[in-house]
């Protein structure tokens, strides 16, 4: 439908999860860059395979699914007096009581409508929960890049870090291309100033915002490096296997 309407190739890209390998996978990306267009093909995949329907793929193998829960866009509920959180964490809530391991879950940027630090807490405790606990197949779509080191965690790679490719060009890399692609690893930017940007965002605003966000990923960058040096100042005090790991995503994430 979306090749047919927009008379544009939609770029195809493979999944594989299984029960007993990889059954879960932390994507990020670019905003527009198709995160939500690729978990929205594989549970259309994963319906129209379970009805008997062919499928558009090239190929695929699929089990039986009991269910496909997903979580996805932004509303609220007035009449019940419930805000946009308020709604997201109650059907986050349905999915975690009913989901098992047969169930596919689509969660796209859960924890956004709170502070950064409860909606990061909240979003790495309900992907551990329904890949540890619940076993369900789980594609989960974040920002918080910091969720990538939840992976480490799983010896047996049941949860993979994945991205959609992009390519940076222009003027301190502001021109952004999609390739739609999906691809091992972490995004470690969003680019919210280029959806900006392509939203005609006002020229004086977009070069505001562009200082504010150099500023303020210089601030977190100073700190997470002092907390850092602390670290690394204890562990050689007391040599420790935990603060050794510690230490190591740490460098990776700054």
């Amino acid at each position: 439908m979306v090749e047919q309407l927009l008379l544009d190739a939609y770029v195809p890209n493979d999944t594989e999860l299984a029960t007993n390998t990889t059954r879960a996978l932390l994507i990020t990306g670019p905003n527009m860059g198709g995160k939500s267009s690729y978990v929205r093909q594989v549970a259309l995949i994963a319906i129209m395979g379970q009805i008997g329907s062919y499928v558009p793929a090239e190929s695929a193998k699929l089990g039986m699914v009991d269910a496909v829960f997903t979580r996805m866009g932004a509303f609220d509920n007035m009449m019940a007096g419930e805000s946009t959180f308020m709604v997201e964490l109650s059907e986050t809530s349905d999915i975690l009581k009913q989901a098992t391991p047969r169930s596919l879950i689509i969660l796209d940027e859960l924890g956004r409508g709170t502070s950064t630090h409860d909606g990061v807490a909240i979003a790495q405790a309900v992907l551990d929960y329904v890949v540890r606990d619940k076993k369900s197949f789980t594609l989960f779509i974040t920002h918080y890049q910091n969720l990538s080191a939840l992976a480490k965690g799983f010896e047996n790679g049941e949860l993979k870090n994945v991205h959609m490719k992009f390519e940076e060009s222009g003027e301190n890399g502001q021109d952004i291309t999609f390739l739609y692609e999906m691809g091992e690893g972490v995004a470690h930017r969003s680019y919210g100033l280029n959806v900006a940007r392509l939203a005609n965002v006002p020229e004086s605003v977009l070069e505001v915002a562009a200082v504010k966000s150099k500023e303020l990923e210089y601030q977190v960058s100073e700190k997470h490096l002092d907390h850092l040096s602390r670290s690394l100042q204890t562990m050689l005090s007391k040599p420790d296997d935990g603060d050794l790991d510690q230490l190591v995503t740490g460098m990776e994430q700054l």
